[in-house]
């Protein structure tokens, strides 16, 4: 049985596969017209890896995972819909907010698309006010009027009591029947997210909204296609919380950032089996760096994260995302060199990628510098046009600073360096890590060619890459379970922990009832329960003990508020995990020819090449050195080491340390 995971990226998607104890990756162009294009052709590379046609290798499938950058995508294009907002009257400005501004006006929600009607719940749970139908079903008249494709409703105190949240959705769904709403659906906040925010639980309704219609065809068109092509399992989404669901339990929120999150969820797995204490991952693609530091083995996690500045109430692995990527475009202004945030992406992609591209790149930049050799990129299915890439260098950057084009590639090559060291530095300072202390993880497709460079620049002595280091984040989607989290806000007395229970009793019976649509019996299911107890400003979280076990048990001695109980259900689904060597080559390899590579320090050199597929577990080579793979290559610079562990990944070290 065949495992498939898929990661869809700005530039590229990625593929991950296994039978277990094999492992294949592919690798190919994002199609942006159209994702699931590029999906089903990264399938189809992962049947071709195994000697299968599509068919056989789907049916003989156990599972199949996807996570997908197109929810960051459109809130980076601001490409969502026009979306409408139904709030409590007297918040049509602030939406909430403590601070009496909310970022996600104009950016995602135009002011005028925001119709607030008199509607009252108290802060006890009180119904004060019902909706009445005339200002509402005029609300709804305004907003459809003004173009609305998606309506969303958020009232104060929901959390509280969600009858005005639900009686707003009836008469809406009365008055204006589903064949008259046609394509603008409803949705309500409190079934989005349920906590005691009101602006951040209405900030996360807005991004669902506005993310939701798109995600919704795209993964179902996903699904389609795999069925109609062999696979006979539910499609499961990845979550940027760490687990997966199939499509139709996947709120629209929680996929966000998911491939890179799931990413930082496989170096931790990694980090955990190299009983390393402090690592910062690094995974540079196409479009940008993500940077994450993982303490003890664990993936940093954040309950109240931000997007795009934007707090909101959806638990997510927590990643830093900068334009700085493969693609990242290289400009100057009043002589002043700047290379992104703006990415080339897969269409038109870098210059030398030959498919319009006017603007010169680092990807460019490392072609011209020997990084890259033109005849091998993406296993020499790609075939990259120097004469283009310095065409581009030449008139973009050389003319404007006044140097030659190789210069101009190497100043490039050197900016992008250095803003990844500033961030990596400011990230662990944050973390009150000392880099020297630390280790670097290098993944994404141009990760590796920079490692080194950026290692120097930070003072870190060690630095880990990794075979399948191209589809990181299809591997740390690899690593996921099926899983289903439930949490309700309550913010009642302690001695009402029956009422607690009654929920946590609902939540476990929802949990098996999910669990069995994605295929599983309700003895597979592991669940774990907590309850969150506030005593004046802190809070406390204490675990639910036991499958049966009870808040009130767990509160037996506990003084204070409910302030919410939290499950979680999760269902094993089959991993890869790297195991060690049972054996060492004889031989060192051998490399397969010489480049020039123009160093950050040494200037150009004669530099021997070797093929990755012939380094294995005890293998050790000195820079200056180049590692060629299908997917992307490993530069080893003057001065570093690179020797293959035991589990197969790269250990760079200094080669005098």
């Amino acid at each position: 049985m065949y495992s498939i995971d898929i990661d869809i990226g700005g530039t590229f998607t990625d593929g991950f596969f296994s039978d277990g104890t094999r492992v294949e990756t592919g690798k190919v162009l994002t199609t942006p017209h159209d994702i699931t294009e590029g999906f089903m052709s990264c399938v189809e590379a992962g049947a071709a890896a195994f000697g299968l046609e599509l068919g056989d290798f789907l049916r003989r499938s156990e599972v199949a995972r996807v996570s997908t950058t197109v929810g960051t995508n459109l809130l980076v294009q601001r490409a969502g819909p026009r979306l409408g907002l139904i709030v409590t009257a007297g918040h049509e400005t602030d939406l909430y907010a403590k601070s009496g501004q909310a970022g996600i006006l104009e950016r995602f929600v135009a002011p005028a698309m925001v119709t607030g009607i008199p509607e009252q719940v108290d802060d006890r749970g009180r119904v004060r006010k019902p909706v009445q139908p005339e200002p509402l079903l005029g609300a709804v008249r305004g907003l459809l009027g003004e173009g609305a494709r998606m309506i969303g409703i958020s009232f104060r105190n929901a959390w509280r009591n969600a009858d005005n949240e639900i009686a707003a959705r009836a008469l809406i769904r009365e008055r204006y029947p589903v064949h008259y709403l046609r394509s603008v659906p409803l949705q309500i906040g409190t079934e989005v997210i349920h906590v005691a925010d009101d602006h951040a639980r209405t900030n996360s309704l807005a991004l669902n909204a506005y993310i939701h219609a798109e995600m919704a065809r795209t993964l179902y068109r996903a699904e389609d296609k795999l069925r109609a092509a062999g696979y006979q399992r539910p499609l499961l989404v990845v979550h940027s919380s760490g687990g997966n669901a199939r499509v139709a339990r996947t709120v629209a929120l929680n996929t966000l950032n998911s491939g890179p999150a799931v990413a930082i969820r496989g170096a931790a797995h990694l980090a955990r089996r190299l009983r390393l204490e402090r690592v910062v991952t690094t995974d540079m693609g196409g479009t940008s760096l993500d940077i994450a530091v993982i303490a003890g083995g664990k993936a940093p996690f954040s309950a109240e994260p931000r997007v795009e500045e934007i707090p909101l109430s959806t638990p997510m692995i927590e990643v830093q995302s900068l334009g700085a990527g493969g693609g990242s475009i290289a400009s100057v202004a009043n002589g002043r060199l700047r290379v992104g945030p703006q990415s080339a992406g897969a269409a038109p992609g870098p210059a030398c990628y030959a498919k319009g591209g006017m603007e010169p790149t680092v990807t460019d930049a490392n072609l011209l510098l020997g990084y890259i050799d033109p005849e091998a990129f993406m296993g020499g299915r790609m075939r990259l046009d120097a004469g283009l890439a310095e065409r581009a260098m030449e008139r973009r950057v050389a003319r404007e600073r006044g140097v030659g084009v190789e210069e101009a590639a190497h100043q490039v090559r050197e900016a992008i360096d250095r803003q990844m060291a500033q961030e990596i530095r400011r990230r662990l300072r944050a973390a009150g890590y000392d880099p020297a202390r630390s280790a670097l993880f290098s993944f994404g497709g141009s990760g590796p060619l920079h490692a080194c460079a950026v290692a120097d620049l930070l003072g870190i002595a060690r630095v880990y890459a990794f075979p399948y280091g191209s589809v990181f984040s299809a591997f740390g989607s690899s690593t996921t379970n099926v899983r289903h989290a439930y949490a309700r806000t309550l913010g009642i007395p302690v001695a009402q922990a029956d009422r607690a229970d009654e929920i946590l009793a609902a939540f476990r019976d929802q949990a098996v009832a999910d669990m069995r649509g994605e295929g599983f019996e309700a003895r597979a299911v592991r669940t774990a329960s907590e309850v969150v107890v506030s005593t004046g400003k802190r809070l406390k979280t204490v675990p639910v003990r036991g499958r049966k076990g009870t808040v009130a048990q767990a509160l037996e001695d506990e003084r204070g508020r409910i302030q919410a109980v939290h499950l979680s259900a999760e269902c094993e689904v089959p991993h890869w995990t790297p195991v060690k060597a049972e054996s060492r080559p004889r031989r060192q390899p051998r490399p397969l020819g010489r480049r020039t590579v123009r160093w950050v320090a040494a200037g150009r050199l004669a530099t021997q090449v070797y093929a990755r597929d012939d380094l294995a577990p005890g293998h050790a080579i000195r820079g200056p050195a180049m590692v060629d793979g299908p997917d992307t290559s490993y530069a080893v610079a003057p001065g570093w080491r690179l020797a293959v562990d035991d589990f197969s990944n790269f250990v760079l070290t200094r080669a005098d340390g």
